[in-house]
Parts: C-alpha cells; sequence; structure tokens
C-alpha cells in the first residue's frame, strides 16, 4: 500500500498508527498578576492533574518577548498512551521506534498555583527552587539540575528565595529566573510535602540550547552555579570535589522520580490485532512507558590543553593496541588525577592537567576480574601486537608478560558484539604491577562531554604518590 500516494497513502499510515488528529485547545491567559490561576485544589495524590496553564514571556538573547504555551498534561493513568502535547519527541526509523520522552514528576505530582499557596500558607517563608534542563544532546536525554556554591557555606544547594507576606511570589521568582538567564525558561509548578519535611520546592524548567558546548567550569570562586546530574546528588553527593547540601539530597531520596525520564516506547511483546474491537485498547497495549537510565559521571584526564581541544572536536579514541580496543576510556574523579597530572608516572612538566567530565550511558556492562578466562594463544598474540607498536597503553603501562591483566577481551574487539562497555576494578598485586580502573565504551553515542577543568601541577610530587590527594582545581 505504500506505493500509492496522495490521501490514500495517508490514509493508510494513520490507520496503522490508530492516530486521529484533534483540536488543540490551549487557554492563553495573560501572565499579570491578576491573571495568575486560582481554586483550591485537595493535595491527594489520586486526585484529577488535568490544569490550565498561561502564557509566559521570557527574555531572550536578542532581546525580543518569546511566548511559550505551557499545554495541558494528562494524568498518569494515561502513562501509556502516545500523547499529542508532549514536549520531547523523537521519530527514529519507522513507527516500531517511536519514543516520547516525558519528565512524569512534573506532570503529575505538582501543583500549579504557587500564589494561592502562599496565601494560605503565610508561615512558609522559605522556598526551594529546582531549575532543571533536559540535555538532549544524544538519543537518550538525561535531567541536569542547576545548583549554587557558596564557599562560605561549603557545598552546593538548590537555591533559596525567602518569601515575605503581601508578595507575589510568582513574579517575585520569575524576576529571579531573568536574572539568571536570558534564553527560555518555563515555570512548572510546586511541590508541598507537609508530612516529611514541610518544606517547598517550586520547579522551573530551563529550556535546553543544543548548540551549548562543554565550559571550562572553575571551582575556585567564592560563589558559582553548576549544573549537576542526577547520579551525582544521589550516588556521589558531590559535584567535582565538592558536597551537596544535605537537605538537597534528602528531597531527591524521598522523592526519586523526581531524577528520573520516563519513555514511551514500542512494545514488542504487547498482545494486539488491528481488527480489535476497541481502538484506545490496542494504542495502550501496544506501547509501553519505561524509565530512562540516568547516566553515570566518569572522567577523563589530559593536559589542560587537550582538554580544551576535546570540548570543541570531541573525544578521539585510544590507541589500537589498547587493552580493551581502540575505544573510549574513562575513569573515575578518584583516579582521575594520575591521568590528568601524570606521564608515565612523573608530573607533567610547563602544562597543567585537564579533567574532562562526561554522562556516560554504560548500558550493557561485563566487570572484568583478574581470573577470567585466557587464551594462551590470544594473549601471546596480543603482546605480540602492542610490543610492534612499541606505545604504552593508557590504562595499563606497568603490564607485564605474566598475563596477570590478560582476559579474553584484550586480544579482539569481538566483545562489541554483547556488551556496550567492559570495566575493570583496582587491582594491586603483590609484584607491584597496578591496574587502575576504567570503564571502556566502544560506541560514541553513548556518553556527552559536560564540562571540563584545569587542575595546578606546581604543588604537586614529582613522581605519583597514591596516598597523595591534595589537587588544588583551579
Amino acid at each position: 500500500m505504500f506505493y500509492s500516494g496522495g490521501a490514500f497513502k495517508k490514509r493508510a499510515v494513520q490507520k496503522i498508527i490508530e492516530y486521529e488528529p484533534e483540536e488543540k485547545k490551549v487557554d492563553t491567559e495573560s501572565d499579570t498578576e491578576s491573571d495568575i490561576e486560582s481554586g483550591s485544589r485537595s493535595r491527594s495524590r489520586s486526585r484529577s492533574r488535568s490544569r490550565s496553564r498561561s502564557v509566559i514571556r521570557h527574555a531572550t538573547p536578542n532581546g525580543a518577548d518569546d511566548t511559550d504555551t505551557d499545554t495541558d498534561t494528562n494524568s498518569a493513568d494515561s502513562a501509556d498512551t502516545v500523547e499529542e502535547s508532549a514536549n520531547y519527541i523523537t521519530t527514529i526509523g519507522n513507527i516500531h521506534d517511536f519514543q516520547q520522552y516525558h519528565y512524569s514528576f512534573v506532570d503529575t505530582e505538582l501543583d500549579y498555583d504557587i500564589e494561592e499557596f502562599a496565601n494560605e500558607n503565610p508561615d512558609i517563608s522559605q522556598y526551594h527552587i529546582a531549575i532543571y534542563q533536559i540535555n538532549t544532546h544524544k538519543p537518550l536525554p538525561f535531567l541536569e539540575f542547576l545548583f549554587y556554591y557558596e564557599k562560605s557555606h561549603g557545598s552546593c544547594r538548590l537555591p533559596n528565595y525567602h518569601h515575605k507576606p503581601k508578595h507575589n511570589i510568582r513574579k517575585n521568582l520569575d524576576n529571579i529566573m531573568n536574572q539568571l538567564f536570558t534564553t527560555t525558561y518555563r515555570y512548572k509548578g510546586f511541590f508541598y510535602d507537609g508530612d516529611s519535611t514541610n518544606e517547598c520546592v517550586v520547579f522551573y524548567e530551563k529550556i535546553f540550547n543544543p548548540s551549548d558546548q562543554p565550559q571550562l567550569v572553575s571551582l575556585e570562586k567564592s560563589y558559582n552555579w553548576y549544573w549537576v546530574c542526577s547520579t551525582e546528588i544521589l550516588n556521589y553527593r558531590k559535584y567535582m570535589s565538592i558536597p551537596i547540601d544535605e537537605s538537597s539530597v534528602e528531597f531527591f531520596i524521598l522523592n526519586p522520580t523526581a531524577t528520573l525520564l520516563q519513555a514511551v516506547i514500542y512494545d514488542d511483546d504487547a498482545k494486539w490485532s488491528i481488527g480489535g474491537a476497541k481502538r484506545n485498547e490496542r494504542v495502550t497495549n501496544r506501547y509501553k512507558t519505561v524509565h530512562i537510565d540516568a547516566p553515570m559521571i566518569l572522567f577523563y584526564g589530559s593536559n589542560i590543553c587537550y582538554a580544551k581541544n576535546t570540548a570543541v572536536y570531541g573525544l578521539k579514541r585510544e590507541p589500537i593496541e589498547s587493552r580493551f580496543g581502540p575505544f573510549y576510556y574513562f575513569t573515575s574523579l578518584d583516579y582521575i588525577y594520575y591521568w590528568a597530572c601524570y606521564r608515565n608516572d612523573q608530573k607533567r612538566e610547563a602544562v597543567n592537567g585537564g579533567i574532562s567530565r562526561y554522562a556516560v550511558f554504560t548500558k550493557r556492562m561485563k566487570t572484568i576480574f583478574t581470573d577470567d578466562e585466557t587464551n594462551p594463544e590470544n594473549v601471546k598474540k596480543y603482546w605480540e601486537k602492542k610490543e610492534m607498536l612499541k606505545s604504552n597503553t593508557r590504562n595499563n603501562t606497568k603490564a607485564k608478560h605474566n598475563g596477570v591483566y590478560d582476559s579474553v577481551y584484550s586480544f579482539d574487539n569481538s566483545w562489541t558484539t554483547q556488551y556496550d562497555t567492559l570495566y575493570n576494578g583496582y587491582y594491586n598485586e603483590k609484584g607491584g604491577d597496578i591496574l587502575r580502573p576504567v570503564w571502556c565504551v566502544h560506541d560514541h553515542r553513548n556518553f556527552e562531554p559536560l564540562s571540563y577543568y584545569e587542575v595546578d601541577t606546581n604543588n604537586i610530587p614529582r613522581d605519583f604518590d597514591p596516598g597523595f590527594s591534595n589537587y588544588n582545581i583551579l
């Protein structure tokens, strides 16, 4: 039927995806103090989440007003259906690859009328502001939250707003956003849990700019703003070497879905038929909602000049003789200083170290152990190849011909058909041979550069000392 053209082809496609266009209804109220949405609503989690949104005007880089209309968001019960009003939709290939990304926490857990809430709760004066953006540089999107750092406080935290009675809280919050950004943002609502913390968190989305490139970030300033990923908040509880405030961490621990995005994907196991009786049931069965894994935050070490180049041109593959093949290697913050500040165990001269910070989707990961199965013939060929190329590998400069660090994955690249990532931990053998942790990723689409940093190499030991930790990130 796809060889037929015109209206016939259009009707055929619509029948396959069971999609009927509907007229979109949008409430275009003016965003003035008198037009702010009113009306009481129960805080019950089972209530309906349908609500009207107002037109919000934001500052743009060229100084012109940019009008964004927040459309209605359906209830959580309809999460398995393909919603027409979604903000984030990508189509790759055919209809079976359709994916719709959404942030269900702000869609289902937030109330909207912050002005009414402030009037009804005059005893609450401190409000937290959760500003997030959805990074869509790669096929898999992920969340980043804006944290404020003040040196005197000693940690990163969600920005706070002190509200005074009889003031327009929404207007004041928008003024704060206007001072922070010249690009588009959206007010999304607020979350209040009186049972646990008795704190109110207001959510704003900063619209992600795909043209943004990784920037040099300083940790030395008396105050600064940092985009922090979900795993840094929950797992590491710090941004680089800066701890994250416990109260900010507690909010995300109590509300773990606030750290995850969801995707509506085609369900290959769904049982449905074109000849079914009810169209809506067929559509629901054909799609399912899943959580999108949050990426790990890993690091790449080099001199600062190379770090600047990779921020613009991208990370290059490691040499062909590298342990797991000519792919991309990362490590944790604890071990990155070895790669950033030293070369062959000796301090870099005349140039500072550079640390590049990446969001890495490990996906199907295999952990490698020193007692894994080995093939003597393959190990012999592996070392012959290394000697012929006469080059040190990035992740094992001290390895010897004893097979301690060799496995079936060291010889060829066949592991890429089964796994996306290989990981080996830290091993320190009796003979002094050291294997440091690395994550090897073979597909460049599975990681995204976020920022880079300069490390001062003036006051560090000349020879690498594992016990030294007083590194200074400028």
